[in-house]
């Protein structure tokens, strides 16, 4: 992994039998506050939320990992082998409420906590740009493993900007139904170009919720959001969310955002709105076969 800066890797020498056990938590997103691309270049801007995913790695269990965790496995090798070790016995356990193929990081944050716990099963940690890197490497990645707030190349995972701490507002998401695969979607051959043709408004966005955030002008964060989401139209439109803004207008929310390559839309709610359940409950009675979530936008980062 020479991409890679190997000044976190260990120097210590490390025997199999002490191996153990490791654990980590990473946050799901509400999609992106801002994604696009400027001067061709990919980049998102987190929306880092309080649902999360948990693994638990066990080193030399004397079982074998759990097939179906395909992106941890290949987690827990890339990360074994910056590491420098290798392991023929391999648990991994996951526990985690995002849905998958909607758009809320669940993939990144499987991928996340599994590098970090396999870290800690060595007595090792892991910064956030080592995990990015890897994770980068298995899929498009989503920037939660940063703390705060940050802009990042989601295919590179390299951070870019520390953009400031996250609001404390409430948030009610909603999922029409449907999933996108992350990694087909960005091998669209139109995609550079439709980013082309959006980046004008991703440009405004951008400057809107970075001075949002920098101010702690959460209207201006939102605003910022709103037009990212509106922009993303011409590359993956979201049936209702002229709708979606409409109610979101109602309810005198601050603006939405969405998962710019998946299918949840999210209203970011205003301290003055409606309690987050009320405008949960008010979204179920006109959509009833939606999925609905009530949540809280976090600082990202692993635990």
């Amino acid at each position: 992994m020479d991409d890679i800066d190997n000044s976190y890797r260990s120097t210590d020498s490390i025997s199999i039998e002490s191996l153990s056990r490791g654990v980590a938590i990473a946050p799901g997103t509400c999609g992106e506050l801002v994604q696009g691309a400027i001067q061709g270049e990919p980049f998102l801007v987190t929306c880092p939320v309080d649902l999360w995913s948990e693994v638990t790695v066990e080193l030399n269990p004397g079982k074998c990992p759990d097939g179906y965790l395909d992106k941890s496995s290949s987690a827990l090798k890339l990360t074994l082998d910056y590491l420098g070790f290798a392991a023929s016995d391999v648990n991994i356990k996951r526990k985690s409420i995002l849905p998958e193929g909607k758009g809320m990081g669940s993939s990144t944050a499987d991928i996340a906590a599994t590098c970090l716990a396999t870290a800690r099963a060595f007595g090792r940690e892991l910064p956030p740009e080592v995990i990015s890197k890897i994770a980068a490497r298995i899929e498009p990645t989503d920037g939660q493993m940063f703390p705060g707030i940050v802009m990042c190349n989601h295919i590179t995972g390299e951070p870019k900007r520390y953009l400031g701490n996250a609001p404390p507002l409430d948030l009610v998401i909603a999922d029409p139904g449907g999933s996108v695969d992350t990694v087909l979607f960005n091998c669209r051959k139109d995609l550079a170009s439709k980013n082309f043709q959006k980046e004008p408004m991703i440009k405004q966005a951008l400057e809107l919720v970075t001075r949002g955030l920098l101010t702690e002008d959460w209207e201006m964060m939102g605003r910022g959001a709103t037009i990212s989401a509106q922009a993303n139209q011409v590359v993956l439109p979201k049936p209702h969310l002229a709708q979606w803004r409409q109610w979101a207008a109602e309810m005198g929310a601050l603006g939405v955002v969405v998962a710019h390559s998946g299918t949840v839309t999210g209203m970011i709610l205003s301290p003055l709105s409606p309690h987050c359940r009320e405008v949960a409950d008010y979204i179920k009675k006109k959509k009833p076969e939606w999925k609905v979530w009530t949540t809280t936008m976090i600082n990202g980062g692993l635990r």
